[in-house]
């Protein structure tokens, strides 16, 4: 059941079980596939995955040995259908409008995140530091994150951390770090993180406003999959004053990133197969 007045006070929300474990696992299977194709066209024994820590230690390896390939396969999950569907999905949007968001319109693309220490050059690409997503959306003052679980996550697989009522100190954001609005130091230690451990299939609805942070994965094999969307109010009269103002930037690599391809011969070879 949605609380709005605890909403309010604390800037955040846990909806639990607003999924089904099936629609969830499915989105995770479809992720999964695409790894999976990448794998077996490297031979990777995936005939003897039989368990999240088996796919897990395979994608650790490809990662180590095929880092660009894991980067790719990544960077299009993002993009997978039943993902964006999620996003739209009545559920979310309905209780978008309980919290509050009169006219809900997507701030940016869906995003999911696989985070473990093992597959990550970065500390940011497994561990992000206290921030606010405000700073990198620039809508309109009641805009608003919804952060999926795509696993069980407790504080051992590195469970997201808030300061409670932290959305009413307004934007604090001094500096922007790898695409994360980061906090400062002073502002961080005077306050208390609480984690919120979720199921797979919880939904976290927080103000864009809230500082939070990453909590640490501390698990062996353990990798943290979830997926974040962010909204906007159309409604909101600053937004409407400020005039839609809209910070991200979409275009496409110019050059050819697979060398002189596709020739002729293989447009070619394809449809006559």
């Amino acid at each position: 059941m949605i609380d709005v007045e605890n909403f309010k006070k604390t800037g955040y929300q846990l909806i639990k079980g607003l999924f089904t474990v099936e629609e969830i696992d499915q989105i995770r299977q479809d992720a999964s596939n695409i790894f999976l194709n990448q794998m077996r066209y490297l031979n990777y024994p995936i005939d003897n995955i039989s368990s999240d820590e088996d796919f897990n230690k395979l994608l650790f390896q490809l990662f180590e040995e095929h880092p660009n390939r894991l980067i790719a396969s990544g960077k299009h999950i993002q993009h997978l259908i039943s993902l964006h569907r999620l996003s739209l999905d009545e559920r979310i949007v309905s209780n978008l409008q309980k919290l509050g968001l009169q006219v809900p319109n997507i701030c940016t693309r869906p995003v999911m995140f696989f985070n473990a220490k093992k597959l990550a050059k970065k500390q940011v690409y497994w561990k992000t530091d206290a921030h606010q997503d405000w700073r990198s959306m620039q809508g309109s003052l009641n805009s608003m994150v919804v952060w999926v679980a795509l696993a069980d996550i407790d504080t051992s697989l590195g469970a997201l951390e808030v300061i409670p009522e932290s959305h009413k100190l307004g934007l604090q954001t001094t500096e922007m770090v790898d695409s994360f609005g980061l906090i400062p130091d002073d502002l961080v230690k005077g306050n208390q993180f609480v984690p919120v451990e979720v199921r797979k299939g919880d939904v976290l609805f927080f103000s864009s406003l809230l500082i939070h942070q990453s909590g640490d994965n501390s698990t062996e094999n353990g990798i943290r999959w979830s997926c974040h969307f962010r909204y906007n109010d159309l409604s909101e009269n600053q937004f409407i004053e400020r005039g839609y103002p809209h910070p991200y930037v979409y275009y496409p690599n110019p050059d050819l990133i697979t060398p002189d391809y596709p020739q002729l011969e293989d447009v070619t070879n394809y449809f006559q197969s």
